[in-house]
């Protein structure tokens, strides 16, 4: 698939959502609106780009934009709730996720949006104080989960979509919602609750994560009210919602941002640079005073750079079809494709000392070989260039199963790599500050596609000069 053809497919998905998404300019223009986001702000289809988000607010909610928009300049995202004035004229809340997008040099080009309108929720909220029973019967039916804590944090009730979505039935009863916290996170919740508990009646926004009853950590957006005074309740009142796809979303927009702008990065350089050699050199060769050694060296230099540009050109292609989600998914040994990558490194790897331990009887699993075996190529690529000051290298590679999901490492005693680099380690032609240059940067890059394109994930532990362990997991075959 092709990038443009890729670009569609994503902004199909985008513009299908039923979310709203926007990116607005630093001066609050609109650069881009999907369907939804036309039919929050009452506007036809296409007729939101171009605008102002002035037009659709007072000037308080106004400031609001701007205070936020300078907040996306120093790179921070937020959440927020904001009240605009749709086009019919009726005024609406609508809740914001707003993350910043800068240029390649660093400086800010635009803020990405996901929101969605709460006004509705909001209109609950107020009525939650006065309407206790009726909330109670409509709640037992709702979407959004809510529950009741006592004022020592421990569950009291929930609706029934709260055991619906978390997979809890009344064994949560009398336990603190702090033991179901992400350890993470638990500093700050703890915050928030010694807020609410202090603050009576005021509602607290927050985004956590919480853990389901099959142990996974879930994104949870909710909304803590202490209503502990109020006598038709005497609780402290949770309405949340799993946001774990949007969270999910809002990772693969920015990934898929940084992506794009690497790609634009290394077209403007990589590939204009031999290109102009050769120009540079087919000029040369038309003087007619050249030696017969000019004329050879001249020659060698434009098949030199043509010979980097089909390097280059070949890269691309390969990461271009390691992201393609289609291929030829069936059960697969991985023992068997890693012995065929070592054999293929076997000069390679007696040449340059390495030692490889490869654990005995890993788990089966369902993936593409031909995508396997570009994952282990390069990650053992990777072992192989970064162990070479080691004075033993050694790589090491295994799997550990969880339920329906493999887990493979492939460690090594190398250099390392500095924290400030974790993030952009699986990018496009990115490589080590401080590395030798080897190669074009796309081995990593390809790893991470076609992990993605068989459904898994791929990430990475190290510290400098302690080596590095990189991570990927594929679904364990049920054969």
């Amino acid at each position: 698939m092709g990038r443009e053809e890729e670009e569609d497919r994503y902004r199909v998905i985008i513009e299908n959502q039923a979310m709203g998404i926007s990116e607005v300019d630093q001066e609050e223009n609109f650069l881009f609106a999907n369907l939804a986001a036309h039919q929050i702000f009452g506007v036809p289809p296409g007729g939101l780009v171009g605008r102002n988000l002035r037009d659709f607010m007072d000037e308080g909610s106004f400031r609001q934009v701007r205070e936020e928009t300078e907040e996306r300049k120093k790179g921070k995202s937020g959440t927020y709730d904001l009240a605009i004035i749709r086009a019919d004229g009726e005024r609406r809340i609508i809740r914001v996720t707003a993350s910043p997008r800068f240029r390649a040099d660093g400086s800010f080009l635009s803020a990405l949006a996901i929101f969605s309108d709460v006004t509705e929720l909001k209109k609950t909220e107020e009525d939650l104080r006065q309407r206790e029973r009726y909330y109670r019967a409509l709640l037992h039916n709702a979407a959004d989960m809510v529950t009741i804590l006592d004022e020592n944090l421990r569950f009291r009730w929930g609706s029934r979509s709260t055991a619906a979505i978390t997979g809890y039935s009344g064994a949560i009863y009398g336990k603190s919602v702090l033991d179901f916290i992400h350890p993470e996170d638990l500093e700050v919740s703890r915050a928030d609750f010694e807020f609410i508990l202090r603050n009576p009646g005021n509602p607290l926004h927050a985004i956590r994560r919480f853990r389901h009853s099959d142990g996974s950590y879930h994104y949870h957006e909710a909304i803590v009210n202490n209503l502990l005074d109020d006598t038709t309740v005497r609780g402290i009142i949770i309405n949340s919602r799993d946001i774990t796809e949007r969270k999910l979303m809002e990772e693969q927009l920015v990934s898929r941002n940084r992506e794009l702008d690497a790609f634009a990065t290394t077209v403007s350089h990589d590939l204009r640079t031999p290109l102009s050699i050769i120009s540079g050199y087919a000029q040369l060769l038309q003087s007619d005073d050249l030696t017969e050694e000019d004329r050879k060296a001249y020659v060698a230099s434009i098949a030199k750079a043509a010979e980097r540009l089909d390097e280059f050109t070949a890269s691309l292609l390969t990461y271009a079809q390691a992201g393609k989600p289609e291929g030829n998914m069936v059960s697969i040994d991985p023992g068997t494709v890693i012995a065929e990558v070592l054999a293929e490194r076997a000069v390679e790897l007696q040449a340059a000392k390495v030692e490889v331990e490869v654990e005995r009887g890993l788990p089966r699993i369902h993936a593409d070989p031909l995508k396997l075996n570009q994952v282990i190529y390069n990650l053992v690529d990777n072992a192989i260039k970064y162990t070479a000051e080691a004075e033993n290298p050694h790589i090491e590679i295994g799997a550990v199963q969880q339920g329906g999901v493999v887990t493979f490492y492939v460690r090594d005693n190398g250099r390392g790599i500095d924290h400030r680099f974790l993030d952009d380690i699986f990018l496009p032609f990115k490589r080590l500050e401080g590395g030798k240059p080897h190669g074009l940067g796309i081995g990593l890059a390809t790893v991470k596609r076609a992990v993605e394109a068989w459904g898994g994930r791929v990430w990475v532990n190290s510290n400098p000069g302690e080596g590095s362990t990189f991570y990927f997991t594929a679904a364990a075959s049920e054969d």
